[in-house]
């Protein structure tokens, strides 16, 4: 098979009971960069964020919500049982790019600087990402080997 970034590689998606938390399974045609990475049984568990009614917008972040949501409203046109899909024009329901992935992520970061008045650093890119947030995870007592497998 043909090697996938990290983002594409995961479309096997188990939804538990009550929206408590979804499961994310390596597809079985993914093909890892490097081949000595164990990624390839890699499984990701995502929680749910509870509903806060003091803070309402934390239910627009739930990793276990948006994606539930975004796969009910692509329903109706999804071609490809990849987990990201493009929404319009000639490709409308076909599996997305890395580089369209790469490209709504840089406009993600973008949208969020603007959102806070903040300007936005010169030069972002997707691959920036990475190493951020692996500084995140390690500034937050992540374990090395967590980081590492998550990078």
């Amino acid at each position: 098979g043909k090697p996938l970034s990290p983002l594409r590689q995961h479309s096997c998606l188990e939804f538990r009971p009550v929206n408590s938390h979804v499961v994310l399974r390596t597809r079985p045609e993914y093909v890892p960069m490097v081949t000595t990475t164990p990624s390839r049984d890699q499984v990701v568990t995502l929680q749910a964020i509870p509903s806060q009614e003091d803070d309402p917008n934390l239910t627009l972040l739930c990793p276990v919500r948006v994606p539930r949501i975004y796969l009910e409203r692509s329903q109706h046109f999804r071609r490809s049982g990849q987990l990201f899909v493009c929404y319009g024009g000639q490709q409308k329901g076909k599996a997305v790019s890395k580089q369209r992935i790469s490209h709504w992520l840089v406009d993600a970061i973008r949208t969020a600087y603007q959102a806070r008045g903040l300007p936005c650093p010169l030069g972002v890119r997707t691959h920036s990402t990475r190493g951020i947030a692996a500084l995140a995870a390690l500034a937050n007592e992540a374990s090395l080997t967590d980081i590492y497998r998550a990078a």
